[in-house]
C-alpha cells in the first residue's frame, strides 16, 4: 500500500516532469500558485483548505494530496480540513465524502 507520503513525492515528481518538459507554462503556473496563495485577509492556510475543498469535490486525489501538504505547512488543522470537508461533502454529495475521507486519512499520514 502506498503511503501519502509516497503519494505526494509522486505528485510532484510528475509536476517536475512536467515542468522540464515545459519550463515557461510551468514558471507561469507556478507565479499564479504563488500569487493565489499569498498572505492577505484569507490566511494561506485557509487558502489551502480551500484548495483541498475544491480537489474533493472535483475528484483530483493528487490535488487533494498536494494542497493538504501545503495547508499542513501552513499549519492548518485537522479541526480546520475536517469543517472545509463539511462544505466539500454539502457540495459534492457522496463521491465528496469518499475524497473527503481520503482527504482526512491522508491528512493523518502527512503529520
Amino acid at each position: 500500500m502506498t503511503t501519502a507520503k509516497e503519494k505526494l513525492e509522486g505528485v510532484n515528481a510528475r509536476l517536475m516532469g512536467l515542468f522540464k518538459a515545459e519550463k515557461q507554462t510551468m514558471m507561469a503556473f507556478n507565479g499564479l500558485t504563488v500569487a493565489a496563495t499569498r498572505a492577505g485577509k484569507i490566511s494561506p492556510a485557509m487558502k489551502e483548505l480551500t484548495a483541498v475543498a475544491i480537489a474533493v469535490a472535483t475528484g483530483c486525489e493528487d490535488c487533494i494530496i498536494y494542497h493538504l501538504a501545503a495547508a499542513k505547512k501552513h499549519g492548518a488543522s485537522r479541526e480546520e480540513l475536517a469543517e472545509m470537508l463539511a462544505v466539500s461533502v454539502e457540495m459534492a454529495g457522496g463521491p465528496g465524502a469518499v475524497y473527503a475521507a481520503k482527504a482526512i486519512a491522508y491528512f493523518d499520514e502527512l503529520a
